[in-house]
């Protein structure tokens, strides 16, 4: 399969034997509910008598011990987002609960993405047939037709309590739906059980995909689920130029498949980070492109994060992931500038949002959004030319 960028065919080599793109829209595959789960019993075992498949452990790149947690301030003194570094012109917004919602990428056909430019975070996860999916974390921004809304999976009820926030989902299958009974209590809107203007699903005739309103959402936790959180989060640091980091990385290529590719280019001029997909052109070949909301704005972060994890694979469309809560000496790599910058990431626990570190002290992040994506323990970025990266998604 090659890709056109510039003109130019690269080739991309894979050992994967798909030649043609699997189905992938998503199929939710009813299962038996598992038993009750108490809150830490489910970071561990979340399938009832499920056997997850060893995930081999990789050699790190050295690493330094962080320094001791950054100390909680108290959300009445903030003036700036948490997760972006932004002054924040209406400071009763950094009182309310985040608002993660859940947004497809696969198939195709669900771009272009819609709001996402709203989202302070994004996270990004494999969930099978070599494609993945996203999570908006919205916070200081609402938008009213945020999607397409994607069905729920095990990570997200873990994000969903790192970052105290509440989960907006299509449908879920009955195992996970179990979990987040039973972890994440009144925290999550379903379609088909969250009103329109809540959550509205499009005519087939237009298509068919769901959308959140998250200002609608967010009044219905207050009015209808008597919702009281205050969540508190610790102050990151961020910084408008970056001092230190360890290689130039205008460009970072993060591939599932030679047909699923999330490729990023820095802009000196926004000083971002645009988001390139592959296209498929009438001829049906793939190309490399610069990727869209349905408003016309590009896809373009401040801030690129890559965290490596333990998957855990059940069968081939269910997978979690362990985040070793407490655990500091876990590998990542920050992007900002154009600069990359090895570091280590962790949640001390199981209720705190991640926190990034290089040699030992706080990464300092630029104000800003950022993207998120949870890679594996054993997937390594390679140099392919001066200031380009590839780093492919692997499993095993």
């Amino acid at each position: 399969m090659g890709l056109a960028i510039g003109g130019v065919i690269i080739v991309l080599a894979f050992t994967n034997p798909h030649s043609t793109p699997p189905q992938i829209t998503p199929v939710l595959t009813l299962q038996k509910s598992p038993t009750a789960l108490s809150r830490e019993a489910e970071l561990t075992q979340i399938a009832i008598n499920a056997t997850p498949t060893p995930i081999p452990t990789s050699t790190p790149w050295p690493i330094a011990t962080p320094t001791k947690a950054v100390e909680v301030t108290p959300r009445i003194f903030y003036t700036t987002n948490p997760f972006t570094g932004l002054q924040v012109d209406e400071t009763e917004d950094l009182e309310r609960t985040p608002l993660l919602v859940k947004i497809l990428n696969w198939p195709r056909s669900v771009r272009p993405f819609s709001q996402i430019n709203k989202a302070d975070l994004v996270f990004e996860y494999y969930t099978g047939g070599q494609t993945n999916q996203l999570l908006g974390l919205f916070y200081s921004k609402d938008g009213d037709s945020v999607g397409a809304l994607g069905p729920g999976k095990l990570l997200d009820a873990r994000l969903t309590r790192h970052y105290q926030a509440d989960l907006v989902v299509s449908t879920v299958d009955a195992m996970v739906k179990g979990v987040f009974d039973n972890t994440l209590d009144d925290r999550v809107f379903y379609q088909g059980f969250t009103p329109c203007p809540g959550i509205c699903t499009q005519p087939v005739a237009q298509g068919g995909l769901t959308y959140a309103d998250t200002t609608t959402i967010r009044a219905i936790a207050k009015d209808e689920r008597y919702q009281t959180r205050t969540p508190v989060f610790k102050v990151m640091p961020f910084s408008v130029t970056a001092n230190e980091w360890d290689e130039v990385a205008t460009r970072l290529s993060y591939l599932y498949a030679d047909f699923s590719v999330m490729d990023w280019h820095y802009n000196s001029e926004t000083g971002k980070y645009h988001l390139w997909q592959e296209v498929e052109d009438e001829n049906g070949e793939l190309h490399l492109a610069p990727t869209y909301d349905n408003e016309g704005e590009p896809i373009a972060f401040e801030n690129l994060v890559f965290i490596m994890a333990n998957y855990i694979e059940y069968n081939a469309s269910t997978y979690d992931v362990n985040l070793r809560e407490g655990d500091p000496n876990q590998m990542a790599i920050f992007l900002r500038d154009g600069k990359l910058t090895y570091g280590t990431w962790f949640a001390e626990t199981a209720e705190e949002p991640f926190s990034f570190y290089a040699e030992g002290e706080p990464y300092t992040l630029k104000p800003g959004r950022s993207w998120i994506t949870i890679s594996s323990t054993i997937s390594r970025p390679e140099r392919v030319s001066e200031g380009e990266w590839d780093l492919v998604f692997k499993l095993r």
